[in-house]
């Protein structure tokens, strides 16, 4: 016996070693606590000329999202994978079995699913090995805490930006939501790349009948106590800065009263009361999910938000709504006319989905690149929304691209700019020679006779206090 429990113990150190844990992070995964939420860069290696390769390691949902937005069509991956490979016997027979091995395949197809938080890649292998030939076709599924190697031909700008934001100590899920209405709600966790429902809660409500009354009262009552199961299950408070709690009448403060007394008499919820700050009670028309944009962009929350990484851009969309509304010569959306407005250096502020980066054309992946890196080199301020945030469905809804504008640019300008800009992509000698004659035209504008520098353009500076807030 004392053999058998040496021989246990010895492989139980292998097994920890090979995996690279320790014994104190071991114990923490027992008990549903890990030691780093930060995707790992492993290796980096990115020549002069953009070509290269980075090994990372991925630790949460948000960098599968990350991959997902820098991974495009005919990038190699390489990562562990499991395949079923059928081998011939001595005898003539073949046996089939399941096999680990590290692959790497040209990507042709990419498919991501937040919920499930699984990353699908399909392709074909492009390294021979003992039981993959070359060209086989592979899916691969990028799983956490598991390396991947991804080589691209150009790592542009931006995809480095996202690489380094990925490995940001300041991008946990710092907010999370719980909006709702008689018999409906949703808890959602706001991270600075997606939207995570976490939980729905449908609980039949009847529509007649008084608070105290026996059917509504007990409808009522297990209808919140499944949305206090779901708070109590889903949301770790040692990482949530807040929790918003919205609703349309008094439902929200019917919910938290219902908190409080459950926490005053059971011990899975007494642990409440040292959060009970991060409680908020706001606003919200209805509890679906959709509703949650809405509570993000209450004004009564954007200080509360104001620590959290996604504030910047709920306070930038916030500022082109509101623009939009008071002069509409001063916000444009849609590429053409943002990119005329930028070639007339009026750009303030430029929003855009990160959706647009993922485009399977390079020539329109470049466009939008490089409408990022010439209003960065004007002085303008940069925002890229995840598609899958709140804000960044909202965006989308303006065509994915916006800018909030320095001074007013009337349609004419911005038509004519964007005409000339389009004929210049034709090809054609004439229509070039009108872009550059538009281009020199728009420099003598703006530069004086005496030969010291240029003047600042007509209303440069006029909304920069509003911007304050979120710079």
């Amino acid at each position: 016996l004392e053999g058998l429990a040496a021989s246990v113990i010895a492989l139980r150190a292998r097994t920890t070693t090979r995996c690279g844990l320790s014994a104190h992070t071991t114990s923490n995964r027992r008990r549903g606590q890990t030691t780093s939420h930060l995707m790992q860069i492993l290796h980096k290696d990115v020549a002069k000329d953009g070509s290269g390769s980075i090994k990372v390691m991925v630790e949460q949902t948000d960098d599968l999202w990350h991959l997902y937005n820098l991974i495009a069509e005919g990038d190699l991956v390489r990562t562990g994978t499991e395949r079923k490979v059928h081998k011939e016997l001595a005898s003539g027979a073949s046996d089939s079995q399941r096999v680990k091995l590290n692959l790497t395949v040209k990507v042709e197809k990419v498919s991501f699913d937040a919920e499930a938080s699984e990353l699908r890649l399909s392709g074909r292998n492009v390294e021979e090995n003992e039981w993959v030939k070359m060209g086989a076709f592979h899916t691969l599924e990028l799983q956490l805490h598991r390396a991947v190697r991804l080589s691209k031909y150009v790592w542009d700008a931006l995809a480095l930006a996202r690489l380094a934001e990925a490995a940001d100590a300041n991008k946990d899920a710092d907010v999370a939501v719980l909006v709702m209405q008689a018999g409906v709600a949703h808890l959602c966790l706001i991270t600075p790349a997606l939207t995570l429902t976490r939980a729905k809660i449908i609980v039949p409500i009847p529509r007649k009948g008084r608070r105290g009354d026996g059917a509504l009262g007990k409808s009522l009552d297990k209808f919140y106590e499944a949305m206090l199961s779901a708070v109590l299950r889903c949301v770790d408070f040692t990482v949530v800065k807040a929790l918003l709690v919205g609703s349309p009448a008094f439902i929200a403060d019917d919910f938290l009263a219902y908190v409080w007394a459950q926490a005053g008499r059971r011990e899975d919820a007494k642990a409440l009361f040292l959060h009970r700050s991060k409680f908020v009670r706001c606003r919200a028309s209805c509890g679906f999910r959709h509703a949650v944009g809405e509570v993000l962009l209450d004004s009564e929350t954007a200080a509360l938000l104001s620590t959290t990484r996604a504030a910047a851009e709920v306070c930038a969309l916030d500022a082109l709504l509101q623009m939009m509304g008071r002069d509409a010569n001063r916000a444009v959306y849609g590429f053409a006319h943002v990119r005329a407005a930028c070639d007339n250096g009026a750009c303030h502020s430029l929003l855009l989905s990160d959706a647009l980066f993922r485009a399977q054309v390079t020539a329109v992946r470049r466009q939008y690149v490089d409408l990022v890196e010439d209003a960065r080199a004007a002085g303008a301020q940069v925002f890229i929304f995840s598609a899958m945030h709140p804000s960044g469905e909202q965006l989308a809804q303006l065509s994915g691209v916006a800018s909030l504008l320095r001074f007013p640019l009337d349609d004419s300008v911005l038509a004519e700019t964007a005409a000339y800009r389009g004929a210049a992509a034709d090809g054609s000698t004439a229509a070039a020679d009108a872009a550059a004659a538009l281009d020199a035209q728009f420099a003598g504008e703006s530069s004086d006779d005496d030969g010291e520098g240029p003047l600042s353009l007509p209303g440069a500076g006029l909304f920069d206090a509003e911007f304050d807030r979120f710079r």
